[in-house]
């Protein structure tokens, strides 16, 4: 089982497997999942894959990285 979420940090959508305690962005955040809100859930990662790819696509926010 895997859940779907935001980083805290910059909003991208990221995924990870249940029972873990934390998940580092791309940003270089550490977000620790039981802080985070959970957006969706799914039974195996390429699922998982799918909806981070469809929910990113819809124009999300992010900060960019660029200075």
């Amino acid at each position: 089982m895997f859940v779907v979420f935001r980083c805290r940090r910059c909003g991208r959508f990221l995924y990870a497997k249940v029972g873990v305690k934390h998940r580092t962005c791309v940003c270089g955040f550490k977000n620790d999942l039981r802080k985070v809100r959970i957006v969706a859930r799914a039974e195996d990662e390429r699922i998982a894959g799918e909806i981070v790819r469809k929910l990113q696509g819809e124009g999300t926010e992010f900060r960019s990285l660029a200075p």
